[in-house]
């Protein structure tokens, strides 16, 4: 015991200053996307071919999109279209599917505020239970860092929980497989009222590369990314839950 409190002296603080300090991202993060509204449809039709994801890059009467939801941050479509860019903005998480769709020339952006009667509800504390439902793993341990202590989100009263039954909200990840389809629904209807589906991840959005499955209900947060930087999902649930 003795030495674990000596080695524990020894490396002092360990737990990063975000928040309230800006993360600290790496080099090749990719953020929120960013469209100039002077594409033109030559440059966007070579981005949208070089985008794996069906979709994720659109045109409609509104002029050029790109779904946050579908799109897996590779990055393809800046490499061949200087319009489009990825900024450093990690605050990703909204609480409405449509909040996810960048228009071109939409450059301003404030993240969403969470509602007063659901920040009440989760203030003082945010279970969850995790489903991994036919993902790669990448979204699950991009979330479970944030249990260590370089994260420690538990100082704020969040962490995940074994059960579902002690669950404020199932946090969700991957495309909903066939044969986890059952599990979630399952996990889903052992929650407690009032419950909440966090969705994480472009798999559990949309299917990302892959068909999407039946989600149980309308998720309340949608936090975009392949995978979500852990500073992203932090971030997303201090502000579902009202704390920021």
């Amino acid at each position: 015991m003795l030495k674990a409190l000596i080695a524990r002296f020894k490396q002092g603080f360990r737990t990063g200053k975000f928040p309230p300090a800006a993360p600290s991202l790496p080099p090749d993060f990719r953020g929120r996307p960013q469209i100039d509204d002077d594409i033109s449809p030559e440059e966007f039709e070579r981005a949208q071919s070089a985008c794996p994801v069906k979709n994720a890059l659109y045109c409609d009467f509104e002029g050029a999109k790109l779904d946050m939801g579908r799109c897996i941050f590779c990055g393809r479509c800046a490499e061949v279209c200087d319009k489009i860019r990825f900024t450093k903005e990690y605050r990703l998480g909204v609480f409405r599917r449509t909040d996810l769709i960048v228009r071109a020339g939409d450059l301003d952006y404030e993240p969403p505020k969470q509602t007063d009667a659901a920040a009440k509800a989760l203030r003082r504390s945010l279970t969850l239970r995790e489903v991994s439902a036919g993902g790669c793993a990448a979204c699950e341990l991009d979330a479970n860092v944030l249990g260590t202590l370089a994260w420690d989100m538990g100082r704020f009263g969040i962490r995940f929980v074994a059960s579902p039954r002690h669950a404020d909200a199932i946090y969700l990840t991957g495309p909903v497989s066939p044969n986890m389809q059952l599990a979630l629904d399952k996990t889903w209807a052992a929650a407690p009222e009032p419950k909440f589906l966090i969705a994480a991840g472009a798999c559990a959005i949309s299917g990302g590369l892959y068909e999407h499955g039946n989600v149980p209900a309308t998720p309340a947060l949608f936090i975009p990314g392949c995978p979500p930087h852990p500073a992203t999902t932090l971030e997303a649930l201090l502000r579902f839950s009202g704390r920021c």
